[in-house]
C-alpha cells in the first residue's frame, strides 16, 4: 500500500519574461499524476499559472458532469512551446507577441536588433547600426555637427590635409572615426529624448499588449485571453473568471504578484478590496474587447456605499467612464496576469485609482492614482503563497536561472534537491572583473537583483522549501529579455520544464517510504516548526507575567480594552473564549521546560513573524 502518496499539489512559478517557455511543458507533465489545486506566480509565472489554473478547470468541469476527464486543456498546454516556434514575419510567433507602440518603434526596433547575436561584440555592433537607422535625424544632426565643426575649427587654426600617402590615410580613419562617433552621438541623444516622451505617453512601457497594426497577429493579451479560453473549453465572450475557479469541484485557488508603485508595496490578487476604480477609456488600450466587457458588467454589479458611488456619479457627469473594479470574484483572470505581467519598459504599466480619505484635516474621499507594475519586482518568486504550518499537500516551486554555460551538458540543466543537505548553499554572483577590482555594472546588478530578491533567495534555501524546489538553468542567450529565440532555444528549454516535472514526480511519487520525497517533506516542515513554536511561545509567556507592565496583558484583556483607545472591542463570550486561549498558550513554555527542540532541528532555521497581507 503506498497510501502517502499525495494526488494533489500546488504549484508556484518565478518570473524571467521568456523564460516561462518552461513551464507549459512542466504544468502538462506534472498534471499527468497530480490533481492541482493552488497555482500561483509572478510576471511570466502569473501567465503560466493563469494557463494552468484553465486546464485545471476544464478538468474539474468534466468531473462534476460525471463524464471522463478532460484533459485537452493540459495537451494544448504542452503543445505550446512549438505554436511559439512557428514562423510569422520572418521571426518566431514569440517574438510577435511584443509589437510597440508607434511612438516607440524605433526604441524596440535597436533591443531587437541585438538578439541572438553570437557574441556581446556583435550584439552592440548590431545595436549601434541600428541606432544609426533609425533615428536618421539625430545620426544627420550628429554628424553635421561634426563636419561643421571641423569645418570652422581648420579654417580658424589653418590646418591642412597631409601631403604623404600614409598621413591622408590616416587622416581619413581619424576623420571617419570622428564623424561616425559624432553620428552615434547624436543618435542617442534622439533616441533618448524621444524615449523620455514616448515612455511618459505611454504608460512607461514600449508594448501596450494589443496589437498596433490591425494586419499584424494577436499581441501578448489577446493572445492570452484566446489561448485561456481555449484552454478552458469557453468562448471567446465570456473571460474566465477566479469565481469560476473557486466554486469549482474542487476549488482552485490562482494567486498572483503585481506591484503597486504609488503605494510602495507588493500586492496579492485577486485583489480584496473594494476601493478600486478604472477607467475604461485608459484599460481600453490594454485589454481585448471581450474582456472590457466582463470588467464592465462586473463593475456594474458591484456595490458600494452612498459616499464612494456619489463621487463617481460626479466624475462621470459628462459621460460615463469611471467604474469600481469588479469584486475578486468577477475579475477575468487575465486582467490579473497582465497586472503582474508588465515587465518595466518592455510592457505598460496598468493604471487603476484608489480612493482614500485624506490625510488628517481633509473632507470626503481623494482618488488618487495608483501604477501598477510587475510582480517581480517585489516577490519574483512568491513561494511563500500556499504554505501552511504542517503542509497537507506539496507546494512545488519551479526557479530559473541563466547561468549555464553554452554547450554545457543538457544534464546540468535542471536541479532538484535528492536529500536533506542539496540545495543549502547560497546564491553567488561574481562581481570582481579579470583584474580583481569590482565592476561598476556587475555591482550596479547585484544590488539591485539583492533588493528584490532578497527574501526569495532565502526561502529557496531554507529547510521545508529547498527540498521542493526545482531549479531550471539556461544560457544568457535564452530566456530573459531574448524575445526572439530560436526554435531550438525554445524547444530546449521546454523540454528543460518536462524533465523537471519528471525530476519532481520521481522524487515525490517513489513507493518506497525512505526515498520518498513528501514523507520527508512533512518530517522536516514538522520537526523545523516545533522548534519554531517553542522560540516563539516563550516570549510570549514573559510578556504576559511581566510584572512590570500596568496594566498587564491579562488585565488589558479581562477588562475588554477599556483602558486602551476605544477601538477593536470584545463581544463577552469572545473575552470568554480568548482568554482561554491565552491562558493554554502562556504556559506552554512551562509544560515544555526544559526540552529545547532546536537541538539537532534543520538549519537555518525559519522564523514565524507578523507580516502584511497582501491583498
Amino acid at each position: 500500500m503506498n497510501d502517502f502518496l499525495p494526488t494533489e499539489c500546488d504549484i508556484v512559478m518565478e518570473g524571467g519574461v521568456t523564460s516561462g517557455i518552461v513551464y507549459p511543458a512542466f504544468v502538462a507533465r506534472l498534471a499527468r499524476r497530480f490533481t492541482l489545486r493552488s497555482i500561483g506566480g509572478a510576471s511570466v509565472g502569473a501567465v503560466a499559472a493563469v494557463a494552468a489554473a484553465a486546464a485545471q478547470y476544464r478538468r474539474n468541469r468534466a468531473r462534476a458532469q460525471g463524464g471522463a476527464d478532460d484533459d485537452a486543456g493540459f495537451t494544448i498546454l504542452a503543445r505550446l512551446p512549438r505554436r511559439l516556434q512557428a514562423r510569422v514575419g520572418g521571426h518566431t510567433r514569440l517574438f510577435s507577441l511584443f509589437q510597440p507602440c508607434a511612438d516607440l518603434a524605433p526604441h524596440f526596433g535597436v533591443l531587437a536588433a541585438s538578439l541572438n547575436a553570437p557574441s556581446r561584440p556583435r550584439a552592440v555592433l548590431r545595436a549601434a547600426t541600428a541606432l544609426l537607422l533609425r533615428f536618421p535625424i539625430g545620426t544627420g544632426s550628429g554628424a553635421l555637427a561634426w563636419m561643421l565643426g571641423f569645418v570652422v575649427s581648420a579654417g580658424l587654426l589653418g590646418g591642412h590635409w597631409p601631403r604623404t600617402a600614409g598621413g591622408a590615410i590616416a587622416a581619413g580613419l581619424w576623420f571617419g572615426l570622428c564623424l561616425l562617433a559624432a553620428a552615434l552621438a547624436g543618435a542617442a541623444l534622439h533616441a533618448a529624448f524621444s524615449a523620455w516622451r514616448g515612455l511618459r505617453a505611454n504608460r512607461c512601457g514600449i508594448c501596450p499588449g494589443l496589437r498596433t497594426d490591425p494586419g499584424s497577429p494577436p499581441a501578448l493579451t489577446e493572445w492570452l485571453h484566446a489561448l485561456v479560453q481555449e484552454i478552458a473549453g469557453l468562448d471567446d465572450a465570456a473571460p474566465l473568471t477566479f469565481g469560476q475557479l473557486r466554486t469549482a469541484q474542487p476549488p482552485i485557488e490562482l494567486a498572483l504578484m503585481t506591484t503597486g508603485l504609488s503605494e510602495l508595496r507588493a500586492h496579492r490578487l485577486p485583489h480584496s478590496s473594494a476601493d478600486l476604480v478604472f477607467r475604461a477609456s485608459e484599460l481600453e488600450a490594454l485589454f481585448p474587447p471581450p474582456v472590457m466587457a466582463a470588467l464592465l458588467a462586473g463593475a456594474r454589479r458591484s456595490k458600494h456605499g452612498k459616499e464612494t458611488s456619489a463621487l463617481l456619479a460626479r466624475l462621470n457627469a459628462d459621460g460615463e467612464d469611471w467604474y469600481f473594479m469588479p469584486p475578486a470574484d468577477a475579475l477575468p483572470v487575465v486582467v490579473a496576469a497582465r497586472m503582474s505581467l508588465s515587465f518595466p519598459v518592455l510592457l505598460q504599466a496598468v493604471p487603476l485609482y484608489r480612493l482614500r480619505v485624506p490625510p488628517a484635516g481633509g473632507h470626503g474621499l481623494e482618488l488618487l492614482r495608483t501604477w501598477f507594475s510587475d510582480g517581480g519586482l517585489t516577490s519574483n518568486f512568491p513561494i511563500h503563497f500556499f504554505d501552511a504550518i504542517l503542509p497537507t499537500r506539496p507546494t512545488f516551486g519551479v526557479t530559473l536561472q541563466a547561468d549555464l554555460d553554452a554547450g554545457a551538458p543538457f544534464a546540468h540543466r535542471v536541479v532538484l534537491p535528492t536529500n536533506n543537505a542539496d540545495g543549502a548553499v547560497p546564491a553567488w554572483l561574481a562581481i570582481d572583473a579579470a583584474d580583481g577590482r569590482p565592476a561598476l555594472a556587475r555591482f550596479a546588478g547585484a544590488m539591485l537583483r539583492t533588493i528584490r530578491t532578497w527574501r526569495d533567495e532565502a526561502l529557496k534555501r531554507t529547510p521545508g522549501y529547498r527540498d521542493r524546489i526545482v531549479l531550471i538553468r539556461h544560457t544568457k542567450q535564452e530566456g530573459g529579455l531574448n524575445l526572439d529565440m530560436t526554435r531550438r532555444a525554445i524547444a530546449t528549454m521546454s523540454r528543460s520544464g518536462s524533465v523537471a516535472a519528471r525530476r519532481i514526480l520521481d522524487r515525490f511519487l517513489d513507493p518506497e517510504p525512505q526515498r520518498n520525497g513528501w514523507l520527508n517533506h512533512r518530517w522536516v516542515r514538522m520537526r523545523s516548526t516545533a522548534a519554531v513554536l517553542q522560540d516563539m511561545l516563550a516570549p510570549l509567556g514573559e510578556a504576559w507575567h511581566d510584572a512590570s507592565l500596568v496594566p498587564s496583558y491579562e488585565a488589558l484583556w479581562q477588562a475588554q480594552g477599556a483602558d486602551a483607545l476605544p477601538a477593536y472591542r470584545l463581544s463577552k463570550a469572545n473575552r470568554s473564549v480568548g482568554f482561554a486561549l491565552w491562558q493554554r498558550i502562556v504556559t506552554l513554555p512551562e509544560q515544555l521546560a526544559p526540552a529545547d527542540l532546536s537541538d539537532h532541528a534543520p538549519q537555518p532555521q525559519p522564523e514565524l513573524a507578523i507580516a502584511p497581507k497582501l491583498s
